[in-house]
């Protein structure tokens, strides 16, 4: 009982702690409605682990939901800290972090299509883009 309520707990704190750093930076409706998207779509348990720590499989995916807009605009430039972390959260070499850049800024028109402008579609399409080179 008490670690289920200590999960719950964890998840809840954690969901809020995120909230509170989205609405301490600039942002637009269009991050909040993708990180909305994004939370709703999964439950605390599938990216929290029982230590309540965020886990390395979903530490892209929730930056991503964050940072989106920023993001886009690092991606657009081909360089910016938010694409550098990014490459750290998907474990790329930094020999090879130049590479993703270039990558990243060359599929900007696909990575960041209006019919499909959503943080998981653009980690997606570029996780894939990145294994077929």
């Amino acid at each position: 009982m008490s670690s289920i309520t200590l999960k719950g707990l964890v998840g809840a704190l954690v969901l809020a702690s995120v909230g509170l750093a989205i609405s301490a930076c600039n942002t637009s409706k269009a991050t909040v409605d993708t990180f909305a998207k994004f939370t709703s779509s999964t439950s605390p348990g599938e990216f929290i682990n029982a230590d309540g720590v965020v886990q390395e499989s979903q530490k892209a995916r929730l930056f991503t939901a964050v940072v989106f807009e920023n993001l886009e605009q690092d991606i657009a430039r081909g360089n910016g800290e938010y694409l550098t972390s990014l490459a750290v959260l998907l474990k790329i070499p930094a020999g090879e972090q130049d590479e993703f850049r270039t990558l990243s800024q060359s599929e900007y028109p696909l990575l960041f299509a209006s019919d499909r402008r959503t943080a998981e579609s653009m980690l997606a399409t570029l996780t894939s883009k990145r294994e077929d080179h």
